[in-house]
């Protein structure tokens, strides 16, 4: 994989952390979020003009992965009010590269090379172990059922989040081929955050709009980082596989485990220690896979 590609998934993994730390330490995550896309859409619009109109043949991807947006974001709020940011986050992330892999490979006609599938598979057994090490340290508490169930119900939603994210991913590296990352991004942020705010505003009526009020230094601050960060993975996806680059761009987990354990007061310890190593030598096999 090129270094280039290599250093704009790193930056991508570092801003989806970040936004995904100041998501979980808002209450309203969800109308958080869907304002985040539709502003997102709105600061980033300019980059529609030089390359409007879209090909026609963009559209179905765009309508598909804004669709899959909306459920991936109503499951992740869900997620985040069962579980810790430092459970949610690297199993929500760490089990998608595997399932993009087979995306990639069925949809897209991608076929890794044997380093290339020694590199995801470290990656995916390095957030396998830091997804599953808040199991292991709480494992003497775990007696309690309602521990357990809490537990389980977080991991849950964290998997769901999962699926969504590798089908949303390959869909997207499907649309590079054919359009720019930027504009494709204003399009979709812009449909899927109209959707989640109607569907919202049926439910909710003005505490919708009055989100807007009293959080709206992180609404903008997730807004930009959420699309600076996507478009960063797009821009990869151009000159690198889908399946590498997805894999690689989970980097974020690290960061998040690190998040957690330094502002979070989450704990850290030796599993996911092990769990980061296995991680950055997955990226490693990934940079040298052709």
């Amino acid at each position: 994989m090129p270094l280039t590609a290599i250093l704009l998934v790193l930056g991508a993994g570092f801003l989806h952390a970040s936004w995904n730390l100041i998501l979980k330490r808002t209450s309203q995550r969800l109308l958080v979020t869907s304002w985040g896309l539709l502003i997102g859409a709105i600061i980033f619009a300019p980059a529609l003009f030089p390359a409007w109109p879209p090909p026609a043949r963009v559209w179905p991807y765009a309508v598909c992965s804004a669709l899959t947006l909306v459920a991936y974001y109503t499951c992740l709020a869900r997620a985040y009010e069962h579980g810790d940011f430092s459970l949610v986050y690297p199993v929500a992330r760490g089990t998608a590269p595997a399932m993009l892999a087979v995306w990639a490979i069925i949809f897209l006609g991608e076929r890794p090379s044997p380093v290339g599938l020694l590199g995801i598979l470290a990656i995916l057994g390095g957030l396998v172990v830091l997804g599953g090490a808040p199991l292991w340290s709480r494992r003497k508490g775990m007696g309690s059922w309602r521990a357990l169930r809490t537990h389980t119900r977080g991991s849950g939603f964290a998997f769901l989040v999962a699926f969504l994210v590798s089908i949303y991913t390959a869909i997207d590296g499907g649309a590079m081929r054919h359009w720019s990352p930027l504009p494709y991004l204003v399009v979709v942020f812009a449909l899927s955050g109209a959707a989640l705010i109607s569907l919202q505003t049926i439910r909710e009526g003005k505490q919708v709009f009055q989100v807007l009020r009293t959080h709206w230094l992180p609404t903008v601050a997730i807004a930009v980082m959420t699309l600076a960060a996507y478009s960063l993975v797009l821009s990869a996806f151009r000159i690198a596989p889908v399946s590498y680059a997805g894999a690689a761009r989970e980097i974020g987990i690290v960061f998040g485990a690190l998040a957690g354990w330094l502002l979070l007061g989450e704990r850290f310890g030796g599993i996911r220690t092990a769990g980061a190593a296995l991680v950055f030598a997955g990226i490693a096999a990934l940079a040298l896979a052709r």
